[in-house]
């Protein structure tokens, strides 16, 4: 119950909580858990919150970022995300592989990627890329370097 005198000015606060840093046109801004710019200033002292790159990757980010939140170990990794075409998401790790989600079920392609590395290291592997999109297979991008050495006489494979 409230009581409100004539003349009185009510104001109430509703502070926002900074979700991830999102990126478009070259420049940065912070956005909440709706997807709503919250500054476009200051942004150092957000530098640990995940940047994501696209035109509407601030409306999907909230979905997004609970489907990485599913798997800690693998978030942790997580330096940004970047909205492909208005349909699915390439993640970017801190090691510098780029992990392509599917457009369908990408919480699924996420709880798989986490059991591979759990299971085989994937994540510690000499990989650049490593693509989710079609449900039956995996498919792993090697850099050069590493190509050449499989294609070398006895090389293990």
């Amino acid at each position: 119950m409230e009581r409100r005198f004539p003349g009185t000015i009510s104001v109430r606060l509703v502070e926002r909580r900074p979700l991830a840093l999102w990126q478009r046109e070259g420049k940065l801004a912070l956005i909440d858990d709706t997807g709503t710019v919250i500054t476009g200033d200051n942004m150092g002292r957000f530098a640990k919150l995940p940047i994501i790159v696209g035109d509407d990757a601030a409306r999907h980010a909230p979905a997004l970022l609970a489907i990485l939140a599913s798997e800690p170990q693998l978030q942790a990794h997580v330096a940004a995300a970047v909205r492909v075409s208005g349909r699915r998401w390439n993640i970017h790790l801190d090691n510098g592989i780029d992990v392509r989600l599917p457009e369908e079920k990408p919480e699924a392609a996420w709880t798989r990627l986490a059991e591979l590395d759990r299971a085989y290291g994937l994540l510690h592997r000499d990989v650049i890329a490593i693509d989710l999109r079609l449900s039956d297979r995996l498919i792993l991008q090697l850099p050069p370097a590493a190509v050449t050495r499989l294609r070398e006489p006895g090389a293990d494979t």
